[in-house]
């Protein structure tokens, strides 16, 4: 489900949230009403909510961005320029991450490869939860990167990953985030952003990993209602002043790719005093849930290949590996 490239102007044309009278939309596009009538009534298929006021017009519930190819690329910086192959932007897709995997297994992708979608319709997190994606309020990303190494040595990525969205999101102009083990991105213990890494591969040595993360940006409270966790977004962490979506993706993609260059040969130990600084468990007590069975203990940081060290009841530390098991602060 794609939009046109007329339905995209009209929604840039009507993005400042002023009102348009339905004669002025269809002198404005060289069409007739019924036609611009006919746009506005599929862009509600993607959820985009508009104001219709008599005497005064249409215009959009709240003023939007759309997000922006050029001004992406625009956006990365020389050294980030180096590290990515391709970007694609699309309206909309079942999920970013399925999609990088697909075509990766009709064609083998380069490593730099980069996905983002407006919204998905399938998106998904850790253990098979769905992953709330509407139009243009917040981010949905994809990265591949080949990996000439034992799947073993890819332990950590996601965190490592995490330490990227964090910087990202400083990048930004966003303080006060944290990550908790394994893949989460915390604002005052409220998910703010996600990561989910998937492998795909044939051989012993070399693998393919497809980062998806999403970051909630400016969610309505109607979305919102689908989200069965403690939640928030970039708008309400930092109490409401401007930022960019698309300097936000910009920011992302250098410091994702950044991190997916350096993995294969120096791992997550370079990064652990960043996870150390950014760590929302360190000395917390916590539960860790594997199926119907669960554990507490206190956390203790995180091992050179992304384990969560655990100080359990008997005094022991034990290893935690992400696997199936989730974590929630007690």
């Amino acid at each position: 489900m794609e939009l046109t490239t007329t339905e995209i102007k009209l929604l840039q044309y009507l993005s400042d949230g002023q009102f348009y009278s339905g004669k002025q939309l269809a002198l404005e596009f060289g069409v007739s009403r019924t036609t611009i009538w006919n746009y506005l009534k599929n862009l509600e298929k993607f959820g985009i909510d508009f104001h219709a006021v008599k005497g005064k017009g249409t215009r959009l519930a709240k003023p939007i961005e759309l997000l922006n190819k050029q001004l992406i690329l625009e956006g990365l910086s020389l050294e980030s320029s180096k590290y990515i192959s391709q970007l694609e932007l699309l309206t909309s897709l079942p999920s970013t991450s399925k999609y990088l995997l697909q075509k990766n297994q009709s064609q083998k992708l380069n490593s730099g490869m980069v996905c983002i979608a407006e919204m998905q319709t399938s998106g998904k997190g850790r253990l098979g939860r769905a992953w709330v994606s509407p139009f243009a309020q917040n981010l949905y990303i994809s990265f591949l990167w080949n990996f000439k190494t034992g799947i073993g040595a890819l332990s950590g990525l996601s965190l490592a990953c995490g330490i990227a969205v964090c910087h990202a999101l400083k990048n930004i102009g966003l303080n006060g985030h944290a990550l908790k083990w394994p893949n989460d991105i915390l604002f005052e213990e409220s998910k703010l952003a996600g990561i989910l890494v998937e492998i795909q591969g044939e051989s012993q040595d070399e693998y393919t990993a497809i980062v998806g993360i999403g970051i909630n940006c400016n969610m309505t409270a109607q979305e919102a209602n689908q989200i069965d966790q403690p939640w928030t977004d970039i708008k309400k962490a930092i109490l409401g002043k401007p930022f960019s979506r698309n300097a936000l993706a910009s920011e992302l993609i250098g410091q994702v790719l950044k991190v997916l260059s350096a993995f294969e040969s120096e791992g997550l130990k370079p990064l652990l005093p960043e996870w150390n600084k950014y760590d929302a468990c360190k000395d917390k007590n916590v539960k860790i849930i594997a199926g119907a069975t669960s554990s507490l203990g206190v956390a203790k940081g995180v091992t050179e290949l992304g384990e969560l060290k655990l100080l359990n009841s008997v005094g022991e530390i034990e290893h935690i590996t992400s696997g199936e098991v989730s974590l929630r602060l007690e």
